[in-house]
């Protein structure tokens, strides 16, 4: 019997009432489609630009860390290389680019992300994020929350309504033994000019599958459960359960709007399976010596993988990370067998419309991680064999008509 996926959006925090029905009483979603997705329904990417450069090229135009990207108001495309900021044109051509290492105002130490409005440029900076006009002209810094609050901040976000930051209380480790909890990222609004943070909109553990040995080393169950998060331009949250593409949409004030659902039936976690993940990661344990020794220094072929594989969740697929275009538009990846795997076999997204109509699935290369999508264009950062990083923009090719 062929698996199906049912689609829906269900608005406010209840279900509304009972939708349509077939003969058999089941209700249907507004749409569905077969699995396997059919030709018809899969859609490809078209490369139409890249940026960087290979070791000898030009410094300004050669990335090494691409930790996050926007878009500016006239289409540039700004670029987080670590510890700088660099700004190239709609075409691909260098700009500027401003910033170092270091601890001052406008220095860098610890990026993570960057998040471009129509007249300013934020960068979260480990307990700071940074705001700087379009050329690079340091405006403000501020501490997370204030200097004693201990925030951490990763990702941040441009809204209508304001400036959206995640952030994640600072653990330190003071006496030996067991790693402490990782405490829940929670998702704020940040006032750019005292660094106040507003009251949580969304929190959530990015990690919420990582299990002890009995002697408080760190596992992850086989097909674990990643938790991302996504906010669009009106500064709606959007926070994946995990299981079941079921995405939550809390609004400003943290309440849940609305909920989209799309309903897959469940693949049972077979024996098979489960030897695959046990070849692939002893094969991830043997690709260098960094990793063999790495693993042999924890055991973690004799001691770590029993349990990884014993406590493996009963079912795939599960939510992976999901990208929300500023119009609504959603990027959510099939966290499934593949996504463990150790080849190069590209890994499944599906593309949803901002009403929570599935468009199409689209198959990604190991080696291109999306970052941003704009309409029917994906933004990511490409790394090729030889560890040289770039910037590519993607067309999503064979998009119905919406």
């Amino acid at each position: 019997m062929k698996k199906r996926t049912l689609i829906a959006v269900l608005l406010g925090a209840t279900c509304t009432g009972a939708g349509p029905s077939d003969s058999g009483g089941n209700e249907l979603a507004p749409n569905w489609i077969a699995e396997p997705v059919g030709s018809e329904q899969r859609l490809s990417l078209v490369e139409e630009l890249r940026i960087g450069r290979a070791m000898g090229g030009p410094e300004a135009e050669l990335l090494y860390v691409v930790r996050d990207l926007d878009i500016g108001p006239g289409g540039e495309i700004y670029v987080l290389d670590i510890n700088e900021v660099k700004v190239f044109s709609p075409a691909g051509e260098f700009l500027r680019s401003w910033g170092q290492r270091g601890e001052g105002p406008g220095d860098f130490d610890g990026t993570l992300g960057l998040a471009v409005a129509r007249d300013t440029v934020a960068v979260t900076d480990g307990e700071r994020v940074q705001f700087f006009d379009l050329g690079g002209r340091l405006l403000s810094s501020v501490w997370t929350g204030g200097r004693a609050a201990g925030y951490l901040a990763s990702k941040a976000h441009s809204t209508d309504l304001g400036w959206v930051v995640e952030v994640r209380r600072r653990v330190v480790q003071l006496e030996p033994g067991p790693a402490p909890p990782t405490p829940p990222a929670e998702i704020r609004y940040l006032d750019p000019g005292t660094g106040a943070l507003g009251e949580p909109v969304a929190s959530y553990l990015e990690q919420p599958d990582v299990l002890q040995l009995a002697s408080g080393q760190p596992f992850s169950r086989a097909f674990n459960r990643i938790i991302g998060h996504a906010v669009d331009r009106q500064g709606d949250v959007y926070l994946p359960r995990g299981l079941d593409y079921e995405l939550s949409v809390y609004g400003a004030d943290g309440g849940l709007s609305r909920i989209v659902r799309m309903e897959v039936e469940p693949v049972p976690v077979t024996d098979a399976m489960l030897e695959e993940v046990r070849r692939d990661l002893i094969a991830l344990c043997q690709r260098n010596d960094f990793r063999r020794r790495r693993c042999e220094r924890v055991r973690y072929v004799d001691e770590i993988l029993p349990e990884v594989l014993a406590h493996a969740h009963p079912r795939v697929p599960v939510v992976g990370h999901i990208l929300v275009a500023p119009d609504g538009h959603l990027l959510v990846s099939r966290r499934d067998l593949r996504e463990l795997s150790a080849s190069d076999e590209p890994r499944p997204f599906d593309l949803l419309s901002p009403e929570g109509r599935f468009l199409g699935r689209i198959e990604i290369p190991v080696n291109l991680r999306p970052i941003i999508v704009r309409g029917e264009y994906i933004f990511g950062s490409w790394t090729d064999e030889f560890g040289v990083s770039y910037v590519v923009k993607h067309r999503v090719d064979g998009l119905p008509d919406v």
